[in-house]
């Protein structure tokens, strides 16, 4: 790693142990797998080599050179003011940790592919897959221990204290992340699984106690203690505390928890009184009692005594609630409907402002008890089956708004739709996503990605980085660059593609994510001209947590607005408190059919079953497509594979047509050597495969059109590390432009194009 060695502690083993090799099924001759015939296609997790395809140039050396990431004019900069994004990725468990010897070899590889930040997720974990002490009692997994749980029971002992070993391989990381110009996104109450010895009450029925984390006094004290030995530790590899460490950039309180989702959910009835090993079960009965308490009291306060609470509830109380004594209940989903509109709102606003005071009170407590200087995030907008507008609020009063969405979550591992995001441009991500942005607040998507192996996984990447874009968001994290439990060795050297949403050993997103950086680091789809400010009253607000939309297409709980809204302007939340809903029905017109950004570089084709995209802008290009031909300003493609994303990028921020160097990425689907699909092509659950990974390849007739001056374009297919395969190939001239076949030979998925040009 450039600036930094060391060499202690615990070693990696240096082999690769692979992923399951499969069923271990004969499979005749005639029914051998398509992708068995694929190349073999392999990034390897460890590569640091230069060339053409490094987009470490993009990151600035080392992270927080210029200061704390601030917010000037809605968006991130960086300490001297410059306008700075995130393309950054997600880690999980034991991730955190890896060996000493090769966290700079991880933190370089990152680099390369223009990651800039990395989000820390569950780091409330007992070590060895996550930084709290290892367990002391009965059952304890300590270093070089293998334990194939990934949340396992924290045991009897507390979880008070922070693990050694942990923080040394944790400040080492960092170290090395921020020598390479990698900035860093510290979670801090995400899955904690708090113990008896934590003196936490009915423990053992609680999951990670979500929701509870907002109002019991325990579970809060618990969590300012953690921030405070995290924030107070200082890295001796920096000779920073964590709270004083500019490479450190966003610090986000909860992760996915809200109150007002669990009540819509019915998860706060009080109905548990089991264990679980869910991650957010009913509350148990004991914890539903406090909750009926504070809301009797929050009643109490706000009406002067039983007749207004009544008046105010169009009598919608029944004759032994009264607020003075603690009687009045709490609302089921199934009572919604029946409420009156001042018991409903009251009892949502309850949960909102319950919501609102924890983050005032955790913001305090770490801007002044602990003195961190990093951005806040309270939490994520990630549950889509509601309107989440009354949450919103509540974390709007924070530094940056955050959200979460993926496409198509199966409901168990390995298993897929194989649906298309193109095909539904209304309930996209990008569509999806866009209901969450705040006016002159920064916005980002720390965990976004689509499901593996799914047919059509290549659009994800190219499609989201335009749109967020065009939607002027300030970082996009993709979950997960990679995590699993310890030891870490088996989340490093493994090689083959182990899980839906890794990125660290798949080719088609990796490549992808280079592409990628260009796009949107650079800036190379404008943001829209337009922005559509969305203003909604305070009761309406709340009403809409109990209204159900009639399909996801209608993110923004209008049954006018749909989704494409933010796929062809830009749309925020300007006023939580407004006299009246805007826009009204018919203010905004929509395209049906061919979706047109207001920039005009970016066009959505809707069509059933054939939806198609094309990114033209001028340093950057792209088709995510079915079999045919379509064309920008300056790439023509006529694909043959079934669907397949190609994309071109300048290397030398100069536009396509006056480029002398020019990115071609074009991916389709890849697979794990062994992988097996059931008959039905719907599940690979245990049959996974191993390495080597193996890409589909993209056979296609590519044509460059318009580039200024030119003579000769010379085609280089490149290896995973981004190095020359094979000799390069002459375009062949035709017309006013270069045609160039892709035939899958040599197996590769990206290309460097070289343009000689007059003079």
């Amino acid at each position: 790693m450039e600036g930094l060695s060391l060499s202690m502690g615990w070693q990696g083993a240096k082999g690769s142990r692979g992923v399951p090799q499969g069923s271990g099924e004969v499979v005749p001759p005639g029914d051998r797998p398509e992708h068995e015939d694929w190349p073999a296609f392999v990034v390897p997790w460890d590569d640091v080599t230069t060339g053409p395809t490094d987009m470490a140039g993009l990151l600035k050396k080392p992270a927080g050179a210029d200061g704390f990431i601030q917010v000037v004019d809605g968006h991130l900069a960086t300490g001297d003011g410059a306008r700075w994004r995130f393309w950054g990725v997600g880690q999980v468990y034991a991730a955190f940790f890896p060996p000493m010897d090769l966290a700079g070899v991880i933190a370089r590889r990152m680099a390369k592919f223009g990651i800039n930040c990395l989000r820390l997720h569950p780091l409330d974990h007992r070590w060895p897959n996550g930084v709290l002490l290892w367990r002391t009692d009965t059952g304890k997994a300590g270093p070089g221990t293998v334990t194939g749980e990934r949340k396992p029971h924290p045991g009897r002992a507390a979880t008070r204290a922070l693990d050694p070993e942990a923080l040394a391989r944790l400040d080492w990381f960092i170290a090395c992340c921020k020598a390479n110009g990698i900035y860093i996104d510290l979670n801090l109450n995400v899955s904690r699984q708090f113990s008896v010895g934590d003196g936490v009450k009915d423990v053992e029925y609680i999951g990670f106690g979500k929701g509870l984390t907002y109002f019991d006094e325990r579970l809060i004290f618990l969590q300012q203690e953690y921030a405070r030995q995290l924030l107070d530790h200082v890295n001796p590899f920096t000779g920073n505390r964590y709270a004083d460490e500019p490479a450190i950039a966003l610090i986000e309180i909860v992760n996915e928890q809200s109150l007002l989702q669990m009540w819509r959910g019915g998860k706060l009835r009080g109905q548990q009184t089991a264990p679980s090993r869910h991650d957010r079960p009913d509350i148990p009965p004991s914890y539903a009692a406090d909750l009926d308490r504070l809301w009797n009291r929050w009643l109490a306060r706000r009406y002067d005594g039983r007749a207004a609470l009544a008046t105010a509830w169009e009598h919608d109380l029944r004759e032994h609630e009264d607020a003075g004594q603690g009687t009045v209940r709490r609302l089921c989903p199934e009572e919604f409907a029946g409420a009156s509109a001042g018991r409903f709102r009251d009892e949502a606003r309850f949960y909102a402002e319950t919501e609102q005071a924890f983050f005032r009170n955790m913001e305090a407590f770490l801007r002044g008890t602990v003195g961190a200087q990093q951005l806040i995030v309270g939490g994520s907008d990630w549950g889509y089956g509601y309107s989440a507008l009354a949450a919103l609020e509540g974390l709007a009063k924070l530094d940056v708004m955050d959200g979460h969405k993926y496409w198509r979550e199966p409901r168990e591992p390995g298993r897929t739709t194989h649906l298309a995001q193109v095909d539904h441009p209304d309930r996209s991500l990008p569509a999806l996503l866009s209901r969450t942005i705040v006016k002159d607040r920064p916005y980002i998507v720390s965990e976004i990605n689509e499901w593996y192996p799914n047919d059509h996984y290549c659009e994800c990447i190219p499609l989201v980085a335009a749109y967020a874009s065009l939607q002027d968001w300030d970082g996009i994290f993709w979950h997960s660059y990679t995590g699993g439990p310890y030891p870490p060795d088996r989340i490093w050297q493994q090689g083959a593609i182990d899980h839906q949403l890794r990125l660290v050993n798949d080719p088609v997103r990796m490549t992808q994510l280079a592409a990628g950086a260009l796009l949107f680091l650079r800036g190379d789809v404008r943001a829209a001209e337009r922005t559509v400010e969305r203003r909604v009253p305070h009761d309406w607000a709340l009403e809409s947590t109990r209204v159900a939309m009639p399909d996801e297409g209608h993110p923004y709980w209008l049954p006018y607005l749909p989704g494409r809204l933010g796929l062809v302007h830009r749309t925020v939340l300007a006023d939580f408190h407004a006299d009246r809903v805007t826009p009204t029905d018919g203010e905004i017109r929509l395209p049906k059919g061919r979706i047109v950004s207001d920039t005009g570089e970016l066009v959505w084709e809707e069509a059933r079953a054939d939806g198609r995209i094309l990114v033209d802008a001028p340093r950057h290009q792209a088709l995510i497509m079915r079999a045919g031909e379509r064309a920008t300003s300056n790439l023509g493609v006529a694909l043959a594979t079934p669907f397949a994303a190609v994309q071109l990028a300048s290397l030398d921020a100069r536009p396509i047509a006056r480029a002398d160097r020019l990115l071609l990425v074009a991916v389709a689907r890849a697979a794990n050597t062994g992988m097996r699909w059931d008959n039905e092509r719907r599940s690979v659950k245990g049959r996974w495969g191993g390495p080597p990974t193996r890409i589909e390849p993209v056979r296609a007739t590519v044509t460059l059109r318009d580039l200024e001056g030119a003579i000769a374009v010379r085609l280089q297919p490149l290896d995973g590390r981004g190095r020359p395969l094979g000799a390069p190939r002459l375009a062949a001239g035709a017309g006013e432009g270069f045609t160039i076949e892709l035939t899958g030979e040599p197996g590769t998925t990206w290309y460097v194009l070289e343009v000689e040009r007059r003079g």
